[in-house]
């Protein structure tokens, strides 16, 4: 397989959040999976992205500082995996200002995979939210599969706890597999769409 990047994406408000844990694990898989693999981490709770404003236009402070690196970053990478705990049945406001965001082009054509967590037995609830609107402008392409960790707190691949299913590993390494599938072949689609005049979903 070619050198791939893909972003690993924490939406968590928390410090020390489960989210991260997870993000941390998810890496260390990737790393394992293919050979010289680059990875970019973005933590919400760490990097502090202030809410959309119309002095993201303007370039001002933040927008201006910081931004464009992490912006560049998500633009240079071939696939995200987002990782979305459930916060009263719905994503994380975090999540939800990201796709507002990333207007650009950033993720556009670019394939993406939901990672949903659960300290108990929800999780699906993100997933559709996600998969029913954060995609018009971003032009994100979700994969038609994601990952659900109910119980998250007992999640520790090779070593769960008792309420996590014996198949949880090898669902979660089918679907990171498949995800750098689709991030593989998905390269060239950048080059081949203009977004000039169709910046925007309809």
């Amino acid at each position: 397989m070619k050198k791939m990047k893909i972003s690993l994406i924490s939406t968590s408000h928390r410090k020390n959040s489960q989210s991260g844990r997870v993000r941390e694990l998810v890496e260390k898989n990737l790393q394992n999976r293919v050979k010289n693999i680059k990875i970019f981490n973005l933590d919400f709770c760490e990097d502090k992205i202030p809410t959309w404003s119309p002095e993201k236009k303007e370039k001002i402070g933040f927008w201006l500082k910081k931004w464009p690196k992490i912006s560049k970053e998500l633009s240079t990478s071939d696939g995200f995996i987002f990782i979305v705990p459930e916060y009263g049945g719905m994503a994380t406001p975090n999540a939800k200002n990201f796709f507002l965001i990333c207007g650009e082009g950033e993720l556009a054509h670019k394939p993406g995979l939901i990672i949903s967590i659960s300290s108990g037995n929800g999780g699906s609830y993100p997933i559709s939210e996600l998969r029913s609107s954060s995609y018009k402008n971003t032009h994100i392409m979700w994969i038609p599969e994601n990952i659900i960790i109910r119980n998250v707190e007992q999640f520790n691949p090779g070593n769960h706890g008792a309420l996590i299913p014996d198949w949880m590993d090898n669902r979660i390494n089918y679907t990171l597999d498949l995800l750098l599938v689709y991030s593989r072949y998905m390269k060239p689609l950048k080059n081949k769409i203009n977004r000039k005049d169709f910046g925007n979903g309809m």
